[in-house]
């Protein structure tokens, strides 16, 4: 079974997210959405932020989870650490289901468009949209230019098992627990380095990358995600990810007009949402 995890932190905005991710959750896999969905939310984001041991959030009968900071799993006070609450969420969660059960992780910001629309995973794989690599990360083999920055993180030298990829991934709960404790101590070993901030802020997606690679963990890349502003929406696309979207913009929702909006089906989905509420 397909468990949708995503992870929130507490504010305003993420409340609007989750608001918006249980719409389309709701709306694509209908009774079964509150059966493979567990959606879950950070306590406290940031070391100065407030402790919310609850939220008052319409998840449309979704099942949610508080859980407890990244900082309960790192040495680090860095505030970069925040980057990695996706995986230390996860990982408070998993027990829940079974090991053959197959993880569907993303950010708050990930919604589904359709039902997932890709082969099942296998052991010691993990399928991801990989349009990151060549967008920003460019760590996936000797050739790509910050090949270099993580090349002292490698424990050997069989190519192969990386490719930038994140979230949507798709990742057998078995494969999940082999390599999330080493996601995070990686990811924290970036922040912790003297590489610059723009590398830090993707510190989780290289950890991932890295420990897939150790653990070889073959990461195999699938297009099924759409980012505004990044690539064109295709019919095998069963996700967006709006983190980018200067349209559909989550920094200046809701002042916006949804008359402004393009047709295509991302902003239709927008547009229910929106004349639902």
């Amino acid at each position: 079974m397909i468990r949708f995890v995503p992870v929130a932190i507490v504010s305003p905005t993420f409340k609007w997210m989750a608001d918006f991710w249980s719409y389309m959750q709701k709306r694509v896999y209908n009774t079964d959405a509150p059966l493979n969905s567990l959606l879950t939310i950070v306590k406290q984001n940031r070391l100065d932020d407030p402790v919310y041991g609850d939220v008052d959030w319409d998840t449309k009968g979704i099942p949610y989870k508080m859980v407890e900071s990244i900082y309960k799993y790192v040495d680090s006070t860095n505030p970069n650490c925040i980057v990695i609450n996706v995986f230390s969420a996860v990982k408070q969660v998993v027990d829940e289901f079974d090991d053959e059960d197959t993880l569907c992780i993303t950010d708050m910001d990930v919604i589904p468009m359709g039902p997932i629309n890709v082969r099942e995973v296998k052991e010691n794989e993990v399928l991801c949209f990989s349009g990151y690599e060549d967008w920003h990360m460019f760590i996936a083999d000797k050739s790509k230019q910050n090949f270099n920055k993580i090349q002292h993180l490698l424990t050997h030298n069989e190519e192969g098992y990386m490719n930038g990829g994140f979230v949507p991934i798709l990742i057998k709960v078995k494969t999940f627990k082999k390599i999330v404790d080493d996601v995070i101590k990686i990811s924290e070993t970036i922040i912790e380095s003297n590489e610059p901030q723009t590398w830090k802020w993707w510190a989780c997606m290289t950890g991932f990358s890295v420990a897939c690679h150790n653990h070889k963990i073959n990461m195999v890349g699938v297009d099924n995600t759409y980012i505004p502003n990044f690539n064109e929406l295709q019919p095998q696309h069963s996700f967006t990810h709006y983190s980018v979207d200067p349209i559909f913009n989550k920094h200046t929702f809701p002042n916006h007009s949804i008359q402004d909006y393009p047709k295509n089906g991302f902003y239709r989905f927008v547009k229910d949402w929106i004349t639902s509420k």
